[in-house]
């Protein structure tokens, strides 16, 4: 495998999205973002009309605490989500945790609105330095202390922005 360096900081982002499930008919509920500048922003999606609500798993909400109520009442549609992604991390790099799973759920959310999307979400893995795994470990629990993983879209994607900044800094300061 050939190593490689992270990218520089600017212009990059992190992404996570919560969903009503992990199945082939899920559906965003929540999409967050943290950018290089520590910028953070999250939002709940309403579901669209041909997202199947047979798709919500109990489980999932108990996990996120979003309930179809919340969605109704607080939620953005889908074309409205998407000028606010579109706007938040257009030029960027933006990176997840789980590339496949908020890459399907970003294609619902355009396909959603009828737009195309222009946003392409790199593995975070990629924008990490190589690490032993003593340093991850430690890493990771100075990330948890400093920007706790919720499941809420926001803090997660604070989350890895956190972790990739001790790593960079660390790789630097190292």
């Amino acid at each position: 495998m050939a190593s490689h360096s992270p990218p520089p900081t600017a212009g990059i982002a992190f992404i996570d999205f919560e969903a009503s499930g992990l199945g082939p008919q899920s559906w965003p509920i929540e999409v967050g973002w943290s950018l290089d500048d520590g910028v953070t922003e999250s939002f709940l999606i309403s579901p669209a009309p041909d997202w199947p609500m047979t798709a919500w798993d109990g489980k999932a909400e108990r996990l996120h605490g979003i309930t179809p109520r919340m969605l109704a009442d607080l939620g953005l549609d889908a074309a409205a989500t998407c000028e606010r992604l579109d706007a938040a991390l257009a030029g960027r790099t933006v990176y997840s945790d789980a590339p496949d799973w908020d890459s399907f759920w970003m294609l619902r959310l355009y396909q959603a609105a009828r737009r195309r999307c222009a946003i392409k979400l790199e593995d975070f893995a990629r924008a990490m330095p190589p690490l032993t795994p003593d340093q991850k470990a430690k890493l990771l629990q100075q990330a948890d202390r400093l920007a706790p993983r919720r499941h809420r879209a926001a803090e997660d994607a604070l989350h890895l922005r956190m972790i990739h900044r001790l790593a960079v800094e660390g790789v630097r300061g190292g």
